[in-house]
């Protein structure tokens, strides 16, 4: 090729071959004759072939060269055409793939039923979740490979924007039989002879070494896991008792067994969930994403993801 076609001009060109007449081509696509004629001339030029004949009295034609290149050329047009109607389907309407990277220990108690309203308004939609700390949630925003984000709202990085969901106060799980379970709050300080199992994950970790520390507390640490699951399982068979945030809507673990939530009092510097998303991304399914998380976190039944602090006994 000796130089780069326009889109433009490979419409013009089509337009014209179409109706057989630069004239009539040009009154299709609402400009002048001559423009319609310079635009054959630069996609001739561009291929270094002879594609049309031009004649006053019979209008333009193919060549022999010139059918080869038609479908290839109509081809290109139609490709892009079809990538603009997808951009546009995606700005305007919640179809696709949404890409959801979540550092929400409690995420399974919520996220499905906002995936679930979401998918009952379309049917073209994809939602795949991964599970991440709370850095690469953020990295993964950033460089693309998640649209949105659930997590806590710690260091978030320049860029992302983000809206609070959940404002979480931590109380302590213990095991349904233990003489806690009974009380109507916990402090810091009742720890100091109990057996602990902590939720071992970035952030989160640290945030609770560092309210044992302003409480003055060594904690006995006899158990971590990397799994809320796991933690909740190990407090239900007397391993230890544990300090978390969000809460499940059962008190069951999944072999069955009961733990108690019992708020800590005084409270302690509580976690913040939020919904992370670029400010510049208006593709219509993430907005909507954010918009029903957001609206479902509006809602009362939200509270059983919580522990009051007011009094009120909740079991989990």
């Amino acid at each position: 090729m000796n130089g780069e076609i326009t889109l433009r001009a490979l419409r013009y060109f089509m337009t014209a071959i179409r109706v057989g007449s630069i004239t009539e081509a040009a009154k299709v696509v609402n400009v002048v004759p001559s423009a319609v004629h310079t635009a054959i001339n630069q996609v001739e030029a561009a291929f270094g072939l002879q594609l049309t004949t031009r004649n006053r009295a019979t209008g333009i034609s193919l060549t022999a060269t010139g059918r080869q290149m038609e479908a290839k050329i109509q081809s290109l047009l139609d490709d892009y055409e079809s990538l603009m109607r997808d951009g546009s389907d995606m700005r305007t309407q919640p179809t696709g793939t949404l890409r959801v990277g979540y550092y929400a220990p409690v995420a399974p108690a919520f996220m499905p039923k906002v995936i679930s309203r979401m998918m009952t308004d379309s049917d073209d939609v994809v939602v795949k979740f991964f599970e991440c700390d709370n850095q690469s949630a953020q990295d993964g925003l950033v460089s693309g490979a998640y649209d949105a984000i659930v997590c806590v709202a710690d260091a978030m990085k320049p860029g992302i924007k983000y809206e609070q969901l959940l404002e979480v106060a931590a109380y302590v799980l213990v095991p349904a039989s233990h003489p806690f379970s009974t009380l109507p709050s916990i402090g810091m300080k009742d720890l100091s002879d109990q057996k602990i199992v902590l939720l071992d994950l970035p952030v989160i970790s640290e945030y609770y070494a560092t309210q044992f520390d302003n409480e003055g507390v060594s904690p006995n640490v006899v158990a971590t896991a990397t799994s809320l699951e796991m933690v909740r399982s190990l407090v239900a068979n007397g391993v230890g008792c544990s300090v978390l945030h969000m809460k499940p809507a059962t008190e069951m673990t999944y072999a069955g067994d009961k733990v108690t939530a019992v708020p800590l009092l005084p409270p302690v510097r509580p976690l913040k969930i939020v919904v992370g998303h670029l400010p510049d991304n208006p593709r219509r399914l993430v907005r909507m994403f954010v918009e029903e998380l957001c609206a479902f976190f509006q809602e009362p039944e939200t509270q059983k993801l919580r522990v009051l602090t007011n009094g009120h006994r909740s079991r989990v």
